[in-house]
């Protein structure tokens, strides 16, 4: 049976001895005991929709913190409790990070993916500022820091976000995004 856990070793487990092998490390200069927190969270969206979204705090969390919304891309994917690079690298530097599972995210069940159909630029992007302002609400982070980034779909709503909330984000970035939709689906 082998495990698999971000920066620390792969595993093998032993049945015999009951014990976990280490067959190697897929990132072995990264110290497991120097990263951030990973945070499930619960946001309740504007229409009552449960939304999970992973929230990556520096190392000894803070308050008011700059934030980085990271848009996965799909949507049809999810994010998941499993390291992640990017949020760790961002969280070294001060930013809190911010992975929402808008509805459409695949994974959390079939009513949660539906919610998701036709609703690129407006359920799915609301989804992404309900969980903004769920942390600003809770003092967490400062609305004035707030930058948005993705590929792919992520990088779509990006661009939207900046155009529908240009009050709410300082800075996007969006690599590969999805910039004419209409070719996307044919």
């Amino acid at each position: 049976v082998a495990a698999k856990a971000g920066p620390q070793a792969d595993k093998v487990f032993e049945r015999a001895s009951g014990k976990l092998i280490p067959l190697g490390k897929a990132y072995p200069a990264v110290d497991p005991g120097r990263m951030a927190s990973r945070q499930l969270q619960h946001v309740q969206a504007r229409d009552g929709l449960t939304l999970p979204a992973w929230l990556t705090l520096p190392k000894g969390g803070g308050r008011q913190l700059p934030l980085v919304v990271l848009i996965h891309d799909g949507p049809w994917q999810r994010g998941d409790w499993g390291w992640e690079p990017a949020s760790q690298f961002l969280a070294s530097r001060g930013y809190a990070v911010l992975e929402p599972d808008y509805r459409g995210s695949t994974g959390l069940g079939a009513r949660h993916f539906r919610a998701g159909w036709k609703q690129w630029g407006l359920a799915m992007q609301d989804d992404i500022t309900d969980g903004i302002e769920d942390l600003v609400k809770q003092g967490v982070v400062d609305r004035n820091r707030v930058c948005i980034i993705g590929a792919s779909y992520g990088g779509y709503a990006t661009m939207y976000g900046l155009i529908k909330n240009p009050d709410l984000y300082k800075c996007g970035i969006n690599w590969v995004g999805v910039t004419d939709v209409k070719m996307l689906f044919t």
